[in-house]
């Protein structure tokens, strides 16, 4: 028996939800943490500026150490020697904007909310080629890209190079708020 994503939505025993779609699996450790944090607000309170501001504040506390903590881990997984490659910027403070979706929330029900422009890392390594094809194999999702401006600026991982080539992880990032 298919049911439509309505039903499923109005069936909903959690006050924060993500609903399944393609994420990187960092994107996917983000936002489950993330959604885990804001189910400890009362969510009749929430709206896209107070989001907005738990994202961020979130971010600057929590956020970064998950994602330098796998760039690290990664980095490790591809047999890279430490400090081949460090996370320089993240959608956080400045740039992650939680925009409520209108056509998609149910009234009185349920919010839903996406990030504006997606979520995203910037990720600064080695002009070696060998290192980067390791790099972006164990990180799935990633794709060279020119550093991006309107980030928060991170640093992490002892760096042993000046900076090379830059790598980008972006994903939608969407959440269910329920009324509970």
């Amino acid at each position: 028996m298919k049911r439509s994503f309505k039903e499923i939505r109005e069936n909903l025993y959690e006050k924060a939800y993500r609903p399944a779609g393609s994420m990187s699996r960092i994107g996917g450790v983000v936002a489950q943490a993330f959604k885990k944090h804001i189910e400890r607000a009362k969510m009749s309170n929430l709206d896209e500026k107070k989001l907005t501001k738990m994202w961020g504040d979130w971010c600057m506390r929590k956020g970064y150490d998950i994602v330098l903590d796998y760039v690290l881990q990664m980095q490790k997984k591809a047999k890279l020697p430490e400090g081949t490659f460090l996370l320089i910027g993240m959608k956080g403070h400045k740039g992650g904007k939680w925009v409520k979706e209108d056509s998609l929330s149910m009234e009185g029900v349920q919010d839903y909310y996406r990030m504006q422009d997606d979520f995203s890392i910037m990720i600064q390594g080695t002009e070696d080629q060998a290192e980067l094809k390791a790099m972006m194999r164990v990180m799935k999702g990633s794709f060279r890209s020119k550093p991006l401006r309107g980030y928060d600026s991170v640093k992490g991982g002892g760096v042993r190079f000046s900076p090379g080539i830059t790598l980008e992880i972006r994903d939608p990032m969407d959440l269910i708020i329920d009324d509970k």
